[in-house]
């Protein structure tokens, strides 16, 4: 069973409290999943704090990676699942836990898939939410629940086993394109748009809007490869058949 986890990463972001990351990984121990990322962490790795947390779960804090920011730590992963209790205007396109752990199952069986937490005090940032494919919530029986670190972490990895443990022979889905190259198509638009004047106020709706649009979708790198193409041609004919202003006739 353990196997299925290998391509399963827990993303915590910024942990501030040693004996939380030490619950966390019991809780991911006990469930089988071994691999953790960890972004800005708190010193922890020989804190007494987070191995009495997490007792008999010292191998995956040995083997865990620490990364300087969000976007680096997904960088390789082909689905991105952020937990909040936050919604809004960018924060779209929820799951339950339970419904999330489904899609978590099947896709985890061929390629990278991140389960991200944020920060114990504030969450993640919006700029961060645009990075996820999906959004979780945790129901609660308070309209506004609050769960520690730890706690949302044990809730989540457990119904991520109970999935895996229901559909062991679910097929697999496509593989899926990294977060890399959907910065970089993301990237390649952008500048484009740049290029073609586009009139964009400080709060950057665009360009928010466009990563938002992008997270959203199941592409594989030969998808993405035909739309960074496409940015090519429109670049090629702006530079090779459009004319500048200057040399129009009046």
């Amino acid at each position: 069973m353990t196997e299925l986890f290998d391509n399963l990463h827990i993303v915590l972001t910024e942990p501030k409290n040693p004996g939380n990351i030490g619950a966390s990984v019991r809780a991911m121990k006990n469930m089988g999943i071994p691999h953790l990322r960890l972004v800005n962490p708190v010193p922890f790795r020989n804190e007494e704090e987070q191995k009495k947390m997490g007792y008999r779960s010292q191998d995956i804090v040995r083997h865990c990676r620490e990364f300087s920011s969000l976007q680096a730590a997904l960088e390789d992963m082909s689905m991105v699942f952020i937990t909040t209790s936050k919604q809004g205007k960018w924060r779209k396109d929820f799951l339950d836990i339970r419904d999330a752990a489904e899609r978590i199952a099947v896709w985890m069986r061929n390629q990278k898939v991140a389960v991200v937490f944020g920060r114990e005090d504030k969450g993640i940032s919006i700029d961060e939410s645009q990075l996820a494919n999906y959004l979780i919530y945790i129901p609660s029986a308070v309209h506004y629940p609050s769960l520690n670190l730890s706690q949302a972490v044990m809730v989540t990895v457990y119904e991520i086993y109970r999935a895996a443990a229901q559909r062991p022979v679910q097929k697999s889905m496509p593989a899926m394109a990294e977060q890399k190259d959907f910065s970089r198509l993301i990237d390649n638009i952008w500048d484009l748009m740049k290029s073609l004047e586009i009139r964009e106020g400080d709060n950057g709706k665009f360009h928010r809007s466009l990563k938002r649009t992008l997270s959203r979708t199941h592409w594989t790198r030969a998808d993405i490869a035909v739309l960074d193409r496409a940015c090519k041609q429109v670049r090629w004919y702006l530079s090779n058949r459009v004319r500048p202003l200057s040399e129009r006739p009046e």
